[in-house]
């Protein structure tokens, strides 16, 4: 018994080990949990007066480039379209927080201001910078990259637009930017794809591991997205708009103005350029591929109107 137990623990790691594998996995740790945890220790710095503005999409051709160039209407704002989306910069600055739970780290890590002649002398193996330190460090990332070129080229304000990010990258950048504001766009899914697949439909959630090559895939990330929208988005005091109603003239332009205190020209809605003035047939999508998306897309599209 005494072999195979150490036979086990060579092969597979210690009960002790596994056991709290199992109990850390089944806690679901995820961004919003390590957000939580950290708004409790650090606090977001509400003195802070920038006014970023961040818009995500339910996914491609929804309608976020159109509203980007409305906000950009008024020329102190300025938005970044999609910038180096392969890199998942947003992403991956907030995965890491996900790390962060009620175990971890220990109070006792982190630096306490020990004058530093005297650590030599202390156990030092684990020795972190203060969170504020931590928090001030993503910004100053962000600042530099975003911020500094918008204002270099003339603007006071700026923004990025997306087509990736969920709920949670709203709330990681909220506790960054606690004056942030957060638009939210959505499209019926059957036209977003339609118009997805004249383009060839060989994007990526995330490069290179998650493509959106099927109706299934667009579908799934369209229903993510939304749900963390319209669920969620009064977490960050987020505006949520429908495509349809930005296009018909039902969205009330003075309610977006007040909202991210801008003044908008609505002549932009009229105006079509790039991507979506290219003109020719609408490309063919099969009935499977419809009933693909159909099923990905549901519940949440039928609850909308967007199915009969």
């Amino acid at each position: 018994m005494v072999i195979l137990k150490y036979l086990s623990s060579s092969l597979r790691g210690t009960p002790g080990a596994r056991n709290a594998h199992k109990l850390m996995l089944s806690s679901r740790p995820g961004i919003l949990s390590g957000l939580e945890q950290l708004v409790a220790l650090c606090p977001a710095d509400d003195t802070d007066n920038e006014e970023p503005v961040f818009l995500l999409s339910a996914g491609w051709r929804s309608g976020s480039t159109l509203l980007q160039r409305l906000i950009m209407s008024d020329t102190r704002v300025f938005v970044w379209g999609e910038p180096y989306d392969h890199c998942g910069i947003i992403q991956a600055l907030a995965d890491t927080l996900k790390a962060f739970t009620p175990d971890w780290p220990h109070t006792g890590y982190y630096y306490d201001g020990t004058p530093r002649n005297e650590l030599s002398s202390r156990w030092i193996a684990d020795m972190y910078p203060p969170l504020r330190d931590l928090r001030r460090s993503h910004r100053a990332l962000l600042n530099a990259m975003f911020a500094e070129p918008a204002k270099a080229a003339g603007a006071s304000r700026w923004g990025i637009k997306e087509v990736r990010w969920g709920i949670e990258h709203a709330a990681y950048l909220r506790w960054l930017y606690p004056k942030a504001r957060f638009l939210f766009i959505y499209r019926n899914p059957q036209d977003a794809y339609q118009s997805y697949c004249r383009y060839g439909r060989n994007w990526y959630k995330a490069w290179p591991g998650v493509p959106v090559f099927t109706p299934t895939a667009f579908g799934r990330h369209w229903r993510e997205l939304v749900e963390g929208f319209l669920g969620d988005s009064n977490k960050v005091d987020g505006l949520v708009i429908r495509y349809e109603d930005l296009v018909q003239g039902a969205l009330p332009l003075q309610e977006l103005e007040q909202y991210l205190g801008i003044k908008v020209d609505p002549s932009v809605l009229d105006r079509k350029v790039g991507s979506s003035e290219q003109g020719g047939e609408k490309p063919w999508v099969s009935q499977l591929e419809k009933w693909l998306l159909r099923r990905a897309v549901s519940p949440i599209a039928q609850e909308l109107g967007y199915y009969e």
